[in-house]
Order: C-alpha cells, then sequence, then structure tokens
C-alpha cells in the first residue's frame, strides 16, 4: 500500500508541475522547473526499477536526463578579486555638547559679564547731539 501511494504522489507531483509550467510558464519553462522534473522523474525510475520494471526505469532515466540537460547552468559570473583599500584613518573625537561656550555644562548659568567674554564686542557710547 504504501509503495502504490509513493507513486502516486511522484505522478501527482509531475502532472501538477506540467499543469504549472504550462499556466505560468513561458516557452513551456519556468525557472528551475527542469530540475524539478528530472529529480521526480528519477525517483520513479528508481521505484520502477525497484518493482522489476527495467524498461520503464530505462525509459524514465532517459526524460531525468533531457530535463537534467535542459536545465540552466548555475555558474554565475566569476568571482570578484580581492582589492586593496587604504587603512582608515583614526576616528575623530569630538565634543558636542549643546550650550554656551566656556560653560562647563548646560545647567551652566552664570550671569556674563563683558569681562568673562573677552570676545564680545563692546558696546559703543551713544553721544547725544
Amino acid at each position: 500500500m504504501r509503495a502504490v501511494l509513493y507513486h502516486a504522489s511522484l505522478v501527482v507531483d509531475l502532472l501538477s508541475m506540467k499543469l504549472f509550467v504550462w499556466l505560468l510558464g513561458t516557452n513551456g519553462e519556468l525557472l528551475d522547473s527542469h530540475l524539478f522534473f528530472y529529480d521526480r522523474y528519477s525517483l520513479l525510475a528508481d521505484w520502477h526499477r525497484a518493482n522489476g520494471r527495467d524498461a520503464r526505469a530505462a525509459r524514465f532515466d532517459a526524460i531525468a536526463e533531457t530535463h537534467f540537460q535542459a536545465a540552466p547552468d548555475d555558474d554565475g559570473p566569476d568571482d570578484a578579486a580581492a582589492m586593496a583599500m587604504p587603512i582608515p584613518q583614526a576616528p575623530i573625537v569630538t565634543s558636542a555638547v549643546a550650550g554656551r561656550p566656556g560653560a562647563v555644562n548646560a545647567s551652566d548659568k552664570r550671569p556674563r559679564t563683558p569681562e568673562s567674554r573677552p570676545h564680545a564686542r563692546q558696546p559703543v557710547p551713544v553721544t547725544s547731539p
């Protein structure tokens, strides 16, 4: 019983995939469908060979080999060569704290006088006419 279910599942796999490729494929091909057919026809040939049907097994092996030859190659472009990179510079550490210049921290609220700010502009005296 188990052998019959295994055979039936292989046949259903093949028929459903053929239908799927026919509906969605272009020119009878859909991505790696040939590899799928190769696998299933090979399993079907093994099953027939195990049950003494060598002629059918040879026929399914031939179909599997045809699908294997029709499968696209997995060879992609050549691997990229290792390229030399310059040694990165040491990180620059900065103090990016908001606040007044010269203040120790943002909570430093000392009153500022012109003496404490030597870089500040001095007020211009106003003369009356």
